[in-house]
């Protein structure tokens, strides 16, 4: 094997370590799950193995001199020409990995939120309301729901955790009080906006980071949580809006854990859930920030 080709296998090999060492940080830094779906962990230690496997082979091989040089008499796998054309093809491949290292590992946040849009209950909003149009089709709130309710911030643990999604449904509905945890969280927020008017006067408690819109009013925000997928690529905003006078001492992306009472509104012919007379608590980010999508076996 020439010196040329002894090169290009070593910085070949030097690459492939970079990533590994930048997976092999973020699982030591638990950041991972800022970037992907706890399900996908298995793929990514996958990964890990055979960037270290290969580099390794890469880095001896590109270190001996006693290697033999093989070839297919392939066009496209002949080594780049020019000091100018290796270096704009390992760029793009070294530029990547930098950054990975150089730049911090954030939680998306409501910068990202409102580039996304927001789903409010379900996927009936893809973009948060205009407050204006929501005065206009309001009417006023059930005042049946807030006669001897006083919402309570309760355990996460007392409601159970159901997988399957018609189980689920006769759970949320046999239940006085709703409470969304992380493991179901867009399941239960589906059921509840499903059915609205079945759940009207209901509590519900549910964790997320304050989204405000530039249309909302200081007393309205949007409590909200990321769902991913597979990765924050395909990352979408869920929540509930929440309505009180007390919002707007909250600062956008404050995470707080809220109960009150499940109203609804009318927005443009459709009934929109929301959040009344709230109970609310200032907490820590969640270890997870993220939760995850979930999808309905169809027979």
């Amino acid at each position: 094997m020439n010196a040329s080709v002894r090169f290009h296998t070593y910085i070949r090999g030097i690459i492939l370590l970079g990533y590994a060492l930048l997976l092999l940080k973020l699982f030591l830094t638990f950041n991972l799950q800022y970037f992907i779906a706890p399900k996908m962990n298995g793929y990514l230690y996958f990964a890990l193995g055979v960037f270290l496997l290969l580099g390794a082979i890469q880095v001896i091989r590109g270190t001996s001199s006693h290697t033999k040089s093989h070839s297919c008499d392939c066009e496209g796998h002949e080594l780049p020409r020019g000091a100018m054309k290796s270096f704009m093809i390992y760029t793009l491949f070294v530029f990547p990995l930098v950054l990975g290292f150089l730049l911090p590992d954030n939680v998306l946040d409501s910068a990202a939120a409102a580039k996304r849009g927001v789903k409010i209950g379900n996927t009936m909003f893809s973009t948060p309301p205009a407050i204006s149009d929501q005065k206009e089709n309001a009417g006023e709130p059930n005042q049946e729901s807030k006669q001897g309710l006083q919402p309570t911030l309760d355990s996460y643990e007392d409601f159970p955790v159901e997988k399957d999604f018609e189980k689920l449904k006769d759970i949320v509905g046999s239940k006085e009080k709703i409470i969304v945890r992380d493991e179901q969280y867009v399941q239960t927020l589906s059921i509840v906006d499903e059915k609205l008017d079945q759940y009207v006067g209901k509590e519900v408690q549910l964790t997320g980071f304050i989204y405000k819109d530039e249309g909302f009013e200081e007393s309205q925000a949007v409590i909200s949580r990321y769902v991913v997928s597979c990765c924050v690529a395909d990352a979408s905003v869920y929540g509930l809006l929440v309505q009180d006078k007390d919002m707007a001492n909250l600062e956008p992306d404050t995470w707080v854990n809220v109960s009150g009472i499940i109203d609804a509104v009318d927005f443009n012919g459709r009934k929109m859930p929301v959040i009344t007379h709230p109970e609310f608590e200032k907490v820590e980010q969640p270890e997870n920030p993220y939760v995850e999508e979930f999808y309905i076996k169809i027979e």
